[in-house]
């Protein structure tokens, strides 16, 4: 019994033998297929319908399929009206298919299956060298010899075109170098696409070319392009551009054009090697084989296409495998150079199991020409291309982010010194953007790989309305935090142009307070916002968020009362202008210097160099020595004995010395005396008072008291200070052992006369 599979080849071969002369013409020449007649295409059907009815095998396959396809449609039917009047068996027939272990079975016997079916396609393809050789099959040698000279003859025809037209644009290579040279990622991309668009003009006005000696000889324009001559161009030109297509990946001889990190002997290594099997594969399945059908047989040309595809896959298999290493090694010396650990890693692995990926790849292709022979070309050549550009495009793409990544955003410098730190704020965050988008084209890349070697169905699926509602959520979502990340951009723009000091505006403290309380608030605001409304577009219920948010914010507002009590605290002041950065203020008993404000709490540094973070709750009064205008109070005092009258004048001279220094601008108005203000221990207070800027008062003050000591010293005028005298007192037993002494030294009369003697009052 022949297997079903085998009876399919067999149909397939059938038909195609009676459409292949057509169809081969109008795919590869759609312009030559008006020359040929259709009488001529129906003789050559015949002719191949004649050869098949004639092998056995085949005429025994044909009579198996037709007697299978009448009982499957039998059994179909059958099937079909079993399933209408027994409903009860389709739902159980879900289950079934469920079962773990039956689908191993069904997997392990499909895979058996086909891995016999493989082996019983190659012997039936070899069988024609067989025929051949026993001499069934006879080869029409002045057919074939005549087929060569028209296929040799436009051959040359079109590579002359071809090589003249290339040394035309290689004039045009050099400038284009230059500008890529000097360029940059964009650039050399558009002149490495330029090139390639030169090149395969090249090629188009080889084939144009070909074509034109292909009318021109045997007959003229009136017989037309023959079918070998078609062939023959076609396959030149599918050979030109898959070669162009190897110039745009490797560049050889081109550095300056080169996107991926090929040194210049591993590209030209690589593209002689893929060009030669290029050569083999494309004219031997698009020109050998078709030739070998029209001109012997088309078990002949089944047999030459396996020959052609063996012996190509074998020798991508030997070149795999001895560069191996030499790919490894390579991945890893670039992986060094890349900055993000991710795509170090990635790379490496991808370096390691690459030879796996190139093999799969070679047995994928080796299957498809072995199992479907007839439309192979068609799926081998979009897939592959598809997945060249595929690869190609996310490359180029990944190639300009990482570009962008690593130099940052560059802005005008105009815009640079309105808003200096913008550029600073897109470098923190676009980067860190493009790094998500090279992900994300990397996922996309990959996928569509699936889709196009049929693993996946993608496309399908995204055009299911799961899909659609999956990309139009999480569209919406990404679009809602692009246009928070761009209303957040230009708040903070607009409150940097704000806080920029110009001609004529000069920021305040106050100001410059409020704005970054502003811009902080607005932050949150922004980041709460958008997130809610994210999740909300990719479908996450935020009622429960938002609620559980409320309860949160009742929670502490009960639990954190102090906080609360800081911040709506700070908020008043910051509206009432209390405070601000830099200004000089008392606030909980500390006096300093403002260096920070937030909501809650003020930084302020003492004289001391000390640094106090004051809550605001702890704030009750706040004593500000920054606002409108300062005063000095110069309390002076002088002895009893000063002249009053001269003690003002003095401390007048000394205002006037004061304001022909460098402290004459700050201060605001005349001298101010209030007179004597209090009698003192041992000095009268004289009070006067200096108005000056904010902030001076200590300064000027300072600067004052100089001058006011050094008018009194050239005028004589006494500066009173407390002092205390101390007398030495001779203590009592010191003073008896003395008495003691003298007695023992005078006579016993002297003794008497001493004690009876009054005591010295210290008067004498």
């Amino acid at each position: 019994m022949i297997p079903f599979r085998s009876s399919l080849f067999a149909l397939v071969a059938l038909l195609l033998a009676f459409a292949s002369p057509a169809l081969a013409q109008q795919a590869a020449a759609p312009e030559a297929s008006a020359g040929s007649s259709s009488s001529q295409q129906i003789e050559r059907a015949n002719e191949a319908l004649i050869k098949v009815l004639n092998d056995p095998e085949s005429r025994a396959a044909f009579l198996e399929l037709l007697k299978k396809s009448a009982s499957d449609g039998q059994v179909g039917d059958a099937n079909a009206t079993a399933a209408s009047e027994t409903p009860g068996q389709d739902q159980a027939q879900p289950a079934l298919q469920e079962n773990f272990a039956l689908r191993v079975g069904e997997y392990t016997r499909t895979l058996v299956d086909d891995t016999g079916y493989l082996l019983e396609q190659a012997m039936r393809s070899l069988n024609g060298l067989v025929l051949v050789a026993r001499g069934e099959i006879p080869i029409k040698w002045d057919r074939a010899r005549e087929i060569v000279v028209q296929v040799i003859f436009v051959l040359i025809a079109a590579y002359a075109g071809f090589l003249l037209s290339q040394v035309a644009a290689k004039l045009l290579y050099p400038r284009m170098s230059v500008y890529a040279r000097y360029g940059g990622g964009f650039m050399r991309a558009f002149i490495l696409i330029l090139t390639s668009v030169v090149d395969g003009i090249t090629v188009g006005i080889g084939w144009a070319v070909g074509n034109g000696a292909a009318l021109l000889s045997y007959g003229g324009f009136d017989s037309g392009v023959t079918l070998q001559e078609s062939l023959a161009l076609n396959a030149f030109f599918i050979v030109g551009v898959a070669l162009v297509a190897l110039r745009f990946i490797f560049a050889p001889g081109r550095p300056e054009l080169r996107l991926l990190p090929f040194t210049d002997e591993s590209s030209l290594y690589w593209y002689r090697r893929l060009r030669l099997f290029m050569y083999w594969l494309i004219y031997g399945v698009f020109l050998a084989v078709p030739i070998a059908n029209v001109a012997v047989s088309f078990v002949l040309g089944n047999a030459l296409r396996f020959i052609v595809v063996l012996l190509g896959m074998i020798y991508l298999v030997v070149l795999v495998l001895r560069n191996r290493q030499r790919v490894h090694d390579g991945a890893n010396d670039y992986a060094q150079h890349l900055q993000s650990a991710l795509a170090r890693k990635a790379l490496a692995v991808a370096g390691r199991l690459w030879h796996l990926a190139a093999l799969g790849y070679v047995a994928a292709v080796f299957i498809i020409w072995v199992t479907r022979p007839f439309d192979a070309t068609t799926i081998i050549i979009r897939a592959t291309g598809l997945s060249i550009l595929t690869i190609m495009g996310g490359m180029v793409i990944s190639l300009v982010m990482t570009k962008a990544i690593k130099g940052g955003i560059r802005l005008p410098e105009e815009l640079n010194k309105t808003l200096p730190a913008l550029q600073h704020r897109l470098n923190a965050f676009v980067p860190r953007l493009l790094k998500i988008i090279r992900f994300a084209v990397f996922l996309v890349t990959v996928l569509l790989l699936f889709e196009i070697w049929g693993v996946l169905g993608l496309l399908d699926w995204l055009a299911s309305e799961a899909g659609v509602q999956l990309l139009s959520n999480y569209g919406s979502a990404f679009l809602v935090l692009l246009v928070a990340f761009t209303v957040w951009l230009a708040v903070m723009s607009w409150v940097d142009l704000r806080l920029q000091a110009r001609s004529g505006y000069i920021v305040t403290a106050r100001e410059r307070t409020l704005f970054q309380l502003f811009r902080n608030a607005s932050t949150v605001v922004i980041i709460v916002m958008a997130t809610l409304l994210a999740l909300s577009e990719i479908g996450v219920d935020i009622g429960p968020l938002i609620a559980g948010a409320g309860v949160v914010g009742l929670a502490i507002s009960f639990g954190a009362q102090t906080l609360v009590k800081d911040i709506i605290t700070g908020a008043f002041i910051q509206i009432e202008n209390a405070i601000n950065e830099g200004d000089v203020v008392t606030v909980a008993g500390i006096t300093g210097t403002v260096e920070g404000l937030t909501v809650r709490s003020v930084r302020m540094r003492d004289i001391d160099g000390t640094t106090h973070i004051i809550p605001f709750s702890s704030v009750d009064m706040v004593s500000n020595f920054m606002r409108g205008f300062s005063y000095h109070v110069a309390l002076i005092g002088v002895s009893y004995d000063t002249s009053i009258s001269e003690a003002k004048d003095a401390m007048l001279e000394a205002f006037r010395r004061l304001q022909e220094t460098e402290f004459g601008p700050k201060i605001i108005g005349e001298f101010e005396m209030h007179g004597v203000t209090n009698f003192g221990a041992s000095s009268i207070d004289i009070r006067g008072r200096i108005k000056t800027l904010p902030g001076d008062q200590w300064s000027v003050g300072r600067a004052y008291n100089e001058f006011v000591k050094q008018v009194f010293d050239e005028r004589n005028i006494e500066i009173p200070f407390p002092q205390v005298t101390y007398h030495a007192a001779t203590p009592p037993f010191v003073e008896g052992q003395a008495k003691a002494k003298q007695r023992k030294d005078l006579p016993s009369s002297a003794t008497e006369i001493a004690d009876d003697a009054p005591a010295d009052d210290g008067e004498n």
